[in-house]
């Protein structure tokens, strides 16, 4: 299998004349034809960036919606790891729909969609850190919180356990 990272192909168990025909067919090296897909697929994350692709009728060019599909290994955790802008996988996913490649070409949805992203990057860590608070200040819960607690019981039993032996 091969595996383009930055440094280009992994290319154990590949033929070097295939990946210099791959690259005659494309046009390009391993290494660039990565760095240009991973732009390109980070582009996505944009909505004004969609917007213009809507308006301009890419959205409704077929050989651009399987060009999208193709896209779709992105996801895989070997690629995903150098995405920088994780809604493109996202935008990438509602592109897939009709009606929002229609919406998408309005631009108050671009920018309501801008807006959301903004208001997403501007809280998200804070409400991380928030659940984090609030997760330490809760009370355990699961399979220790239960042991914990029966072995709490059992030791509150166990001086009134003696005191009846004593009391007998």
């Amino acid at each position: 299998m091969e595996v383009d990272t930055p440094d280009g192909p992994s290319t154990s168990g590949h033929d070097p004349a295939a990946l210099a025909a791959a690259a005659a067919a494309t046009g390009c090296d391993a290494r660039t034809r990565f760095v240009l897909e991973l732009e390109f697929i980070q582009c996505l994350a944009n909505p004004q960036y969609l917007n213009w692709l809507a308006q301009n009728r890419y959205l409704d060019d077929p050989a651009f919606k399987n060009y999208l599909r193709y896209l779709e290994y992105w996801r895989q955790p070997q690629y995903a790891r150098y995405i920088k802008f994780p809604h493109c996988l996202l935008m990438l996913d509602l592109l897939r729909s009709d009606a929002f490649c229609r919406a998408v070409a309005v631009a108050q949805v671009a920018d309501d969609i801008h807006a959301q992203q903004f208001y997403h990057w501007q809280h998200y860590r804070a409400n991380r850190v928030r659940e984090g608070t609030a997760a330490l200040d809760a009370p355990a819960a699961g399979p220790r919180a239960a042991a914990a607690a029966g072995a709490g019981a059992a030791a509150a039993a166990a001086p009134t356990a003696a005191a009846a032996g004593r009391a007998g």
